[in-house]
């Protein structure tokens, strides 16, 4: 996996991408979820609860968030949204990262994306979610090719659109910027994705607030990195991406049947 990500990575530096950096207000979510665990002892996985807001956030706005380039003027935009993630899981004693790809993520529910998830953590052998037999058996022969064969391979799946979704999805979240609970200080990623657009998040840092009525409460934020490929993304259909993302997770999430009512 390793290799993959190295070979992928690699490839990435050739797109055009710039990155947005927000504080996303998380407040009310995080109560939810404190919540939820009180009451029941279950531990929600909030990468879950992310990768829900996240797909319901681009099926929204599936051109350009939900869209893969191919050649220069062809576009393919999906009705499926596809999250690829990272999860961690313990090998031999040590954790490591491993990519799974949550497919239609926008039509699941968190309860169904955390059931996922930890179905996939706890396996004993994690499935190749590519949608197709053929892709997970080039999954598993890939390592051990050749590198000039594998940097072809790895050209082929980033301009071929209906490729890059079996094997890598649509869009892209990751976690690996997220440090430790006991540091109360926002801290950004700067990542590189293959993805037309990827959610990095960062650490979560409680702030005080002023509010309209002049009162000040104590509020949480999570510090999120947005890398989009600026060749299919413009600064006009992003600042609305964002904006709804935001939204979605500070208010619109938490009354909606697929969020938090689905635990």
């Amino acid at each position: 996996m390793h290799q993959v990500i190295d070979d992928y990575t690699t490839e990435s530096k050739s797109k055009n991408l710039i990155w947005a950096f927000t504080e996303a207000d998380i407040t009310e979510a995080q109560k939810k979820l404190r919540t939820h665990k009180e009451k029941t002892g279950e531990r929600i996985s909030f990468t879950a609860f992310l990768i829900a807001c996240f797909a319901r956030s681009a099926e929204k706005y599936k051109y350009p968030i939900n869209t893969l380039r191919y050649k220069k003027k062809k576009f393919y935009t999906f009705d499926e949204v596809d999250v690829l993630t990272n999860i961690e899981r313990e090998i031999d004693g040590v954790k490591k990262p491993v990519n799974y790809t949550v497919r239609n993520a926008h039509k699941k529910t968190l309860r169904e994306i955390h059931n996922e998830l930890m179905a996939a953590k706890n396996a004993k052998k994690v499935e190749l979610t590519t949608g197709n037999k053929g892709g997970k058996k080039l999954l598993k022969i890939f390592p051990k090719l050749p590198r000039f064969i594998r940097k072809i391979i790895i050209h082929k799946t980033f301009t071929d659109p209906l490729l890059k979704k079996k094997l890598l999805g649509t869009i892209g979240l990751t976690s690996v910027g997220m440090f430790g609970k006991d540091i109360n200080q926002l801290g950004w990623m700067i990542h590189i994705t293959p993805h037309t657009i990827s959610v990095g998040m960062g650490s979560i840092e409680m702030k005080y607030e002023v509010q309209k009525d002049g009162s000040i409460k104590k509020r949480e934020f999570l510090a999120i990195t947005i890398a989009m490929d600026h060749a299919i993304i413009d600064g006009g259909p992003a600042t609305r991406f964002f904006r709804y993302f935001y939204l979605m997770l500070r208010d619109n999430c938490l009354e909606a049947d697929w969020c938090f009512k689905s635990l």
